[in-house]
């Protein structure tokens, strides 16, 4: 029995791209159907029998009808295969207010064939149970915690209205915890069984940095600790949410899937990808994955992030910063180009005397020249030390603002050094301007 797990698809990120004119969407759509294109072409040739989404198919939480569209094209390409699809909700998913469908709703409602959506239409540990999908290859029992609504469970539980939001937090953790468990007490030890959540994972023992989904979130949520999930009793745990492909390290093969596309300068470098790997259900719980059907990740074609860092020694910067242009190998990728000015190497690092002299000798048209074979160039920054006489619009700043807005103003906010609470507020309120106004930005 193969299987493919994947998740945070994302699609209608659309920051660094540019318009594909015969579609109307741009071109980092495009990548994101294009990773979405090769895992179902991946399933129909290797005869796959099962496909785990764990969540976050579309950036916004209100996706457009195209968005929407494409993602269903390539769901029923799978669904006409005869292969069962299992669709988690995450928190890209759900709407922006109480009451209304969330974006996977369609396809319980049209009754797709092969296609089972897990929500939280029933949060609760006494309503969520095992699904069982029909695979090719026999039964698959998946057991699910999808991404938790604290605005459901405050709606749900009453009593718990006056409480801080960290006390409101702890409850819905031990309440996922105790959904999961009890999960693992209903499914047949002799039939295969995977969990799959839309959660963040936290690992005090061996921390990892979660990809951009920080800042893709914000505000507070729910976390598990890496202790409350149910080791030994699946036969394989996928994860959502983290955009960083990641092995926990537990008894039972559990992995953070990743994102299928870098969505900014915080995954830069990554393999991005999907999980496969093979269950042999004559085996016991246990040890039915393994040898040459371990979890491994399968690569997919992806947009490459790069940075070019230049430090300038020379009064005249413009041949360093070429020259470093030169050596990073920018066709057709995201690029930003960072040149530290009156630091390093210096006679007096952070002179602002030499700063000056290399701002005025600094060619840029020249050394900008060679980033046109870059598919986008997100920014172009000398950075410079404070010096009054360099003049307020670049002293100690950026000569580019950052092409993310919520990016930007979550800089801005650190440099203003407002406290946690008011700065996870703020971020909420813009995030929901930037998704009601632009949900395609």
């Amino acid at each position: 029995m193969r299987i493919i797990h994947f998740a945070d698809l994302h699609i209608g990120v659309d920051t660094y791209g540019r318009l594909v004119p015969d579609r109307g969407w741009s071109t980092r759509m495009q990548d994101f159907l294009d990773a979405f294109d090769h895992l179902v072409a991946f399933a129909l040739a290797e005869g796959v029998d099962a496909v785990i989404f764990a969540g976050d198919a579309y950036k916004a939480r209100e996706p457009s009808q195209t968005h929407q569209r494409e993602f269903a094209r390539r769901i029923r390409q799978l669904s006409s295969a005869g292969i069962p699809t299992f669709l988690l909700v995450g928190n890209h998913d759900l709407p922006n207010a109480e009451g209304r469908a969330h974006a996977l709703e369609i396809y319980r409602t049209l009754d797709v064939p092969d296609v089972t959506v897990g929500d939280n239409a029933w949060f609760g540990v006494h309503g969520m149970r095992p699904r069982v999908l029909q695979t090719r290859s026999g039964p698959l029992q998946v057991a699910y915690l999808p991404w938790p609504q604290v605005s459901r469970f405050l709606a749900n539980n009453p009593q718990h209205a006056t409480l801080t939001i960290d006390q409101v937090e702890k409850l819905v953790e031990e309440e996922m915890t105790e959904a999961m468990a009890k999960q693992a007490d209903l499914i047949d030890p002799g039939v295969p069984a995977i969990l799959t959540s839309h959660v963040s994972v936290n690992d005090w023992l061996n921390p990892f940095d979660p990809g951009s989904e920080s800042w893709m979130t914000v505000g507070s949520a729910p976390t598990l600790m890496k202790s409350a999930i149910p080791d030994g009793r699946f036969d394989y745990i996928a994860l959502g949410h983290h955009h960083n492909n990641r092995d926990l390290g537990l008894q039972t093969p559990c992995w953070y899937s990743g994102s299928m596309q870098p969505v900014d300068f915080g995954e830069e470098g990554q393999t991005k990808g999907f999980m496969v790997f093979d269950i042999d259900p004559a085996k016991p719980q246990g040890a039915r994955v393994g040898g040459s059907g371990a979890p491994r990740l399968e690569a997919v074609p992806a947009r490459r992030f790069v940075t070019v860092q230049a430090r300038p020694k020379a009064d005249d910067p413009t041949a360093e910063v070429c020259a470093a242009i030169e050596a990073a190998d920018v066709a057709d990728a995201i690029v930003r180009v960072e040149v530290e000015l009156g630091r390093p190497g210096a006679t007096k690092p952070g002179d602002p005397t030499i700063a000056r002299e290399q701002i005025r000798n600094f060619r840029i048209p020249e050394a900008k020249r060679l980033l046109e074979s870059a598919h986008y160039v997100a920014s172009f920054r000398p950075i410079v030390p404070r010096d009054p006489g360099l003049g307020s619009a670049v002293a100690g700043e950026s000569l580019v603002s950052s092409a993310n807005p919520l990016e930007a103003l979550g800089h801005y906010f650190k440099r203003q050094q407002l406290d946690e609470a008011r700065k996870a507020r703020l971020l909420t309120a813009a995030k929901d301007l930037v998704d009601t106004v632009a949900p395609g930005a």
